[in-house]
């Protein structure tokens, strides 16, 4: 049986009252984590959440101006939300630009991953510039595992580009200007400026019309 209309009306004005107190305090918990990892940042950003971030003493991670972050299962409700994770190992480089948009999203790097201006980044999307385990059976089997050979390659993400929710981004790839990549694609080929690719793996679909 539904409760009355004024409980359920109260119930969602406090949810509004919620909201609105979460970007303050998620912008003041994000401050201090950004201060104790040496993020490079403006002021200006606006967080709703709190994200994990790993940034070793050795690496570096910047973001530009107007930063917007979705983190953790109560912002941006779009199914299989998470924290948002920013790593960086030991000599790796996040750079984020100005006007970016993000949900839920995963960064680990190991050498390089670079973010231009005005990029938005749906939900969930991962984006890695390392395959984490060496390729070679015999290394990656040792006890303790070797990190003996494991391939790293930047990745970039050019001015404009729309990545869609779920998608993971490998490797070496080139994500090119104003390029659109479709929900739930992985991608381990660049894509080049103007074009919607998709799927699994993310292959050309048609150049980007605006239609």
């Amino acid at each position: 049986m539904a409760l009355p209309y004024y409980i359920r009306k109260a119930y969602r004005g406090m949810r509004v009252v919620y909201y609105r107190a979460a970007r303050t305090y998620s912008h003041a918990i994000t401050t201090f984590k950004f201060n104790l990892n040496g993020v490079q940042y403006h002021k200006d950003f606006v967080g709703f959440g709190i994200p994990i971030l790993d940034i070793n003493m050795d690496g570096k991670f910047s973001i530009g101006k107007r930063f917007w972050f979705n983190s953790g299962k109560y912002h941006a409700m779009g199914g299989r939300q998470q924290q948002c994770y920013f790593v960086a190992a030991k000599g790796a480089e996040i750079s984020i630009g100005d006007n970016v948009g993000v949900t839920s999203i995963a960064i680990i790097c190991h050498s390089k991953i670079s973010i231009g201006n005005n990029v938005k980044i749906g939900i969930n999307t991962v984006i890695y510039d390392t395959d984490f385990h060496s390729l070679d059976a015999r290394i990656r089997n040792q006890i303790p595992e070797s990190i003996e050979g494991v391939r790293s390659k930047p990745v970039t993400i050019m001015d404009g580009a729309f990545i869609g929710g779920h998608t993971t981004i490998l490797k070496g790839v080139t994500i090119g200007k104003n390029a659109i990549v479709g929900a739930g694609s992985v991608v381990f080929k660049s894509i080049p400026d103007e074009q919607v690719w998709a799927g699994n793996p993310a292959v050309y679909i048609k150049d980007n019309t605006y239609n």
